[in-house]
C-alpha cells in the first residue's frame, strides 16, 4: 500500500493539491486495470484540526483527519501558498513537529513554491539544497541563510526531501514518484494523459544534493553512462564498451545496475526513446527514419517497445503533442 498525504493550511493554492493527487489516483487505476488488482493507493487530506479549509477562491476543502491523526506514510505533500507565506507559518507551527517526525522515519517529503518554508523553519533544510517560488526566493535566502538556495533549479532533492519551485514541478516530481512506486509504463501512462508536450524529467531539471548530475559517485560507471549518452544511436555491443573501461561485462552490468538502478540495456533504451519523443515532437521526420536515427533498425520493434512505455504509438503520440502545440501556434497568429 502506497499512503499519500497532503497538508492543507490557509492561502493554499489548489492547484498544487489537485494536480498530484489526480495523476496519483491516474496512476492507481491504469494500474487496477492493467494488473486486474486492487488499490494499491491510500490518500489523507490534513488539516491542523480536521475542520474544513476555504481556499483563495470560492471553494472549501473537506479533509479527511487533522495533522494529529496522521500515522506513517509514505508520501507527504507541502502546498504552496499564495503570496508571502509568513503569516501563515506563525500560525501553522504545529506542522514542524509532523515534518521533523515524518523526516525522521525516512518518509517522502514534497514542499511545492513556498512549502519549502515549512521544510526551513522545521531545520530540515540546514546546510541542504532547496528551491522555492521564484517571487519569494529573495526573502527565503534572508530569512535562511542557511539553507543551499538553488535558483536556477525547479527540483531539488536532499535525501528524502523534494522542492518544487512550480506547479509545473511538482507534476514532473509526481511522475518520478508513480514511477518509484507503481513503474515505468505506468508512469509514462500518466504523462501521456497530463501534458506530453510540456513535461521535462525529473532528471533534467533537478539538483540533487551530494551527487554529479549522472546521480552517483561511481566515477567508472559515470564515464559509462557518457559514453552512453554520446553513442546510444550507433552499433555498439556492451562487450567493447565493458573492453574500454578495463572490465568484464558481466562487472560492467553488476556495477551499473548498482549505480544507476538498471541494467546497461535498460538505460540505452531510455536514452533512445527520451531522443524519439523529441524528434517526434519537434520535427516532421517519418517514423522510420527516427526509428534508424535512435538506433533501432527494425521500426516494429521500436514501435513495440514505444507503446509499451508511452502507452500510445509513435503515431498517436506525435498527433497527441503536436496537435496541442499546432492549436498553440494558430491561436498565437489569429492574435497578431
Amino acid at each position: 500500500m502506497f499512503t499519500v498525504a497532503f497538508v492543507l493550511y490557509p492561502r493554499v493554492l489548489l492547484g498544487s493539491i489537485t494536480l498530484p493527487l489526480e495523476m496519483l489516483t491516474a496512476a492507481d487505476h491504469f494500474f487496477r486495470v492493467r494488473h486486474k488488482s486492487e488499490s494499491r493507493l491510500r490518500l489523507h487530506v490534513a488539516t491542523l484540526d480536521g475542520e474544513p479549509l476555504a481556499s483563495t477562491g470560492i471553494f472549501s476543502i473537506q479533509p479527511t483527519c487533522s495533522l494529529d491523526q496522521l500515522g506513517d506514510i509514505d508520501l507527504l505533500y507541502l502546498p504552496t501558498l499564495w503570496r508571502n507565506p509568513l503569516s501563515v507559518l506563525h500560525r501553522q507551527r504545529r506542522i514542524i513537529p509532523l515534518l521533523q517526525r515524518l523526516a525522521s522515519h525516512q518518509a517522502l517529503i514534497c514542499a511545492v513554491g513556498t512549502g519549502s518554508c515549512f521544510l526551513a523553519e522545521a531545520g530540515l533544510l540546514d546546510g541542504k539544497p532547496a528551491t522555492t517560488h521564484w517571487y519569494f526566493m529573495d526573502a527565503f535566502s534572508r530569512r535562511y541563510p542557511g539553507v543551499e538556495l538553488k535558483r536556477q533549479h525547479l527540483i531539488t532533492r536532499a535525501g528524502n526531501l523534494y522542492c518544487a519551485g512550480s506547479v509545473n514541478s511538482v507534476a514532473d516530481l509526481t511522475c518520478y514518484f508513480i514511477e518509484r512506486f507503481y513503474g515505468p509504463q505506468i508512469a509514462r501512462q500518466v504523462e501521456s494523459h497530463f501534458s506530453p508536450e510540456i513535461r521535462r524529467s525529473y532528471r533534467q531539471q533537478g539538483y540533487f544534493e551530494g551527487e554529479t548530475n549522472l546521480q552517483h559517485h561511481d566515477e567508472l560507471m559515470i564515464d559509462a553512462q557518457q559514453w552512453l549518452h554520446e553513442h546510444f544511436a550507433e552499433p555498439f555491443s556492451f562487450a567493447d564498451v565493458a573492453r574500454q573501461l578495463g572490465m568484464s561485462q558481466r562487472t560492467l552490468n553488476r556495477r551499473f545496475k548498482l549505480a544507476t538502478g538498471m541494467s546497461p540495456g535498460r538505460y540505452v533504451q531510455q536514452l533512445r526513446l527520451e531522443q524519439a519523443r523529441e524528434l517526434l515532437r519537434d520535427t516532421n521526420l517519418p517514423i522510420a527514419e527516427i526509428a534508424v536515427s535512435v538506433g533501432y533498425q527494425d521500426i516494429g520493434y521500436f514501435s513495440t517497445l514505444f507503446r509499451e512505455q508511452m502507452a500510445q504509438s509513435p503515431t498517436e503520440y506525435r498527433q497527441a503533442v503536436r496537435g496541442k502545440l499546432f492549436a498553440v501556434s494558430l491561436e498565437a497568429k489569429e492574435e497578431i
